[in-house]
């Protein structure tokens, strides 16, 4: 039996590891100035935000909270220093791995390279989306609250998340992952719970629609001050607003309370007992003048009669001066 391709087996490995061995030191050294000159900008970019108080500023805007919903605790500017660390962490070692000849790892760093910008603008999308959904949804609540909509939180909450699943839809969509049967699943969920939650309004608030547009009609034709007569009812017009009319109605003990009726109701068999009574004219007080003894008058003063002379014709004339008495 020859040893001779065994032999020559060996040697080829040997040669091939010497040959290696060289790669290999220049690969590791290009991958620990990488390394080094990393960590160096990632100290000087730590530094940079501390003096810039970029958390300080992160905190103010809502995206420290943001970042806490989405699961993520550490600060977002460390996450910052961290990302541009490990980006070119991973330039210098494709560099590195082409130097020691591994090409397929190389390309596989390649990549994940590619993919780093990708994944890094999802994440921004997902980030600066949560905000804007939160800030939709909280205003969805404010509005509802005002209108004393009991379940105003669950509303807000509703509006966060629909906008939130779409962002998912596009953040996927921007890393390249195929979406079309994705977003016409979530178009036709989206669109039914609309339609269930139109016609769910449409049906409820149908006579409350009837008596708000009855409310006009009603304030065209009574007035205030009217006494109106509606089956066991009888009182006087007090007010007309939104789907009721408010009657003050005298109760069997003597006191007097009000009462709401719909406005449709007051449409279909009222009777108008009374007009209301004419408002009397404002009257100004004339005082009288201090020291002449004359007693106050109400409105205008009828002229005085003037004294007739002696023979009855008119006044006499004054002769002499006459002074304007003040």
């Amino acid at each position: 039996m020859s040893l001779q391709p065994l032999l020559q087996s060996l040697l080829s490995v040997g040669t091939s590891l010497l040959a290696f061995i060289p790669r290999l030191v220049n690969g590791l050294i290009v991958l620990l100035v990488g390394y080094l000159l990393s960590w160096l900008v990632r100290w000087l970019l730590r530094f940079l935000f501390r003096q810039m108080r970029l958390e300080a500023l992160f905190e103010r805007i809502g995206l420290r909270r943001s970042l806490a919903a989405l699961g993520i605790r550490i600060p977002l500017s460390e996450l910052l220093a961290q990302l541009v660390f490990f980006f070119l962490l991973l330039s210098f070692s494709i560099q590195a791995v082409e130097l020691m000849g591994l090409t397929p790892v190389a390309a596989l760093l390649q990549a994940v390279l590619l993919f780093l910008p990708r994944a890094i603008s999802a994440a921004l999308l997902l980030l600066l989306g949560s905000l804007l959904a939160r800030l939709l949804g909280n205003t969805v609540t404010a509005v509802a609250r005002n209108v004393n909509i009991t379940y105003a939180s669950a509303l807000g909450r509703l509006i966060e998340y629909t906008v939130v699943a779409f962002l998912c839809v596009l953040a996927l969509a921007t890393l390249g992952v195929e979406t079309t049967l994705l977003t016409t699943s979530l178009t036709i969920i989206v669109a039914a719970a609309g339609l269930a939650i139109a016609l769910t309004f449409a049906l409820g608030t149908r006579e409350v629609a009837r008596h708000v547009i009855a409310g006009y009609y009603v304030r065209q034709q009574f007035r205030r001050g009217q006494r109106l007569t509606l089956g066991d009812y009888s009182g006087t017009l007090q007010t007309t607003s939104g789907a009721y009319t408010t009657l003050e109605v005298q109760a069997e003990d003597g006191s007097r309370r009000l009462i709401a009726l719909p406005n449709a109701l007051l449409l279909q068999g009222v009777t108008i007992s009374e007009e209301p009574p004419p408002a009397p004219p404002a009257q100004t007080a004339t005082p009288a003048t201090p020291g002449s003894g004359a007693a106050p008058t109400t409105g205008q003063a009828s002229p005085a009669p003037a004294p007739e002379g002696e023979d009855g014709q008119g006044p006499e004339p004054s002769t002499g001066p006459h002074f304007n008495q003040t």
